[in-house]
């Protein structure tokens, strides 16, 4: 197959954050819905979400591997089936280098696939389309329509400052249809904001147009409800796409109040949300929420060390809450499918912010058991040691929550080849098992188990 035939089939989305890139993959797929048999979301940023998201797919398509403990088996099987049907569109959101997914691109080009992406560089293995900020005339024609003023000079001049970013121009125009200002009135708040923005020192990770934009909607927001400014904290520390609202309502009791109350209350619960989505921070569609990776980072940037820390371990507690892992009961699997990237997401906040609840050991060590039934060994294998670093920090060395991490690491190392690691863990393990629960508890008859496995070459 020629680059050229490739580049058909294939479209890599590319260009800075703000740009539009996910909301252009968004409007093509609704445009094209009947064009399609099916067409799938995956986010990408996190590689190892991004394996159990395409995996999940064997659901979708009701494979019969669905079922399979072996993840790569299954993404195999979703390889296979894409290549013999036609009709599908594969959408790669926020995809990091080209390497992160080019196992799931099927080798013949009988569906379509979309990458969004801020790496401009696809070597031929997509067809590259660069994505700009809107030209002025698209920004003054975008700044009537949403905001239904017809000031085109006065359009043109916020044009200018917002540097025709169209997530910029998003936010402001949401701003001036909620609060009824004039195109000149928002632009006067604009050179103000940001000047006290740049004042702080101009944001590392995107443009501070976005900064100041974000800054007026939230004094807004403020104003007007405190709970939805704690949505939007506790957003910032979970991934920015597909969060389920029933991870907050039923993991409400786990959040700071006013949140709490708020998302226990239904009524309140969609008043917090309608808010943000007046000035453009989230969107909702089938019962999730999505947040700007931007307006993330924004948020996060304007907290203080101590606030971080609060909705991190909120974030965590949450979602432990909602991540119930059962490998014998195969409907758990598709709902911490859906959760892992927010829980990847939340541990990785927790080990920035240099904070080791045990919540975060208990998640990890949920992680690293999904992971570890879907074969994924090396990234469970990598949970595990975090899970038990953290469990030996919080309850010393020789406690037996410390014992199930060293049982549990120890089996994952076997499935690897490692024995020699697989037997040292086992054997810490059962130390700790006989020392505290005795000979015949049922956690070490497991681990007597294990070692027997090694020894008879189990494995």
């Amino acid at each position: 197959m020629t680059s050229g035939q490739v580049a058909a089939w294939k479209q890599a989305l590319t260009g800075l954050g703000g740009t539009g890139k996910s909301q252009i993959a968004t409007e093509y797929a609704y445009r094209h819905q009947g064009d399609y048999q099916f067409i799938w979301w995956l986010e990408s940023e996190e590689p190892t979400a991004l394996a159990a998201n395409y995996a999940g797919l064997a659901f979708d398509l009701k494979l019969p591997e669905k079922g399979l403990a072996d993840q790569t088996a299954i993404i195999a099987a979703v390889n296979r089936w894409l290549g013999e049907n036609r009709n599908w569109l594969l959408i790669f959101d926020n995809v990091v280098t080209p390497e992160d997914i080019v196992i799931y691109l099927p080798r013949d080009g009988n569906g379509h696939v979309i990458v969004t992406t801020r790496n401009p560089n696809w070597c031929g293995l997509a067809n590259e389309i660069p994505i700009k900020e809107f030209k002025r005339e698209e920004s003054i024609e975008f700044l009537g329509r949403r905001t239904k003023l017809k000031n085109k000079e006065d359009a043109s001049l916020l044009a200018d400052a917002l540097g025709d970013l169209p997530l910029a121009l998003e936010q402001a125009g949401a701003y001036i249809g909620e609060s009824g200002i004039s195109l000149a009135d928002y632009l006067k708040l604009f050179k103000e904001q940001r000047d006290e923005i740049l004042r702080r020192g101009k944001p590392i990770g995107y443009p501070d147009t976005i900064a100041t934009t974000w800054d007026i909607s939230f004094k807004a927001i403020q104003e007007k409800s405190a709970d939805s400014i704690d949505l939007l904290k506790i957003l910032a520390f979970l991934a920015p796409d597909n969060i389920p609202k029933s991870i907050l309502i039923e993991g409400a009791s786990e959040l700071p109040e006013p949140l709490s109350s708020t998302a226990k209350d239904g009524i309140r619960f969609n008043d917090s949300i309608s808010s943000l989505r007046l000035y453009s921070l989230i969107s909702i569609a089938d019962n999730s929420l999505s947040i700007h990776r931007l307006v993330q980072a924004v948020m996060l940037d304007v907290l203080a060390e101590d606030e971080k820390k609060k909705w991190n371990e909120a974030a965590i507690r949450m979602v432990n809450k909602a991540f119930i892992f059962d490998k014998y009961d195969v409907a758990t699997w598709p709902i911490c499918s859906l959760l892992l990237p927010h829980a990847l997401a939340a541990v990785k906040f927790t080990e920035e912010l240099d904070e080791a609840p045990e919540a975060t050991g208990r998640l990890l060590n949920k992680i690293g058991s999904y992971l570890h039934e879907r074969a994924e060994f090396f990234e469970a294998k990598k949970i595990f040691e975090r899970a038990l670093e953290i469990g030996e920090k919080a309850y010393g060395k020789d406690h037996t929550t410390v014992a199930i991490r060293l049982n549990n690491l120890g089996s994952v190392l076997q499935d690897l080849g490692d024995l020699q690691g697989a037997k040292k863990n086992f054997e810490r393990a059962l130390r700790i098992f006989l020392n505290h629960l005795g000979e015949n508890h049922p956690s070490t008859r497991t681990v007597r188990k294990n070692l027997e496995s090694l020894k008879n070459g189990k494995y």
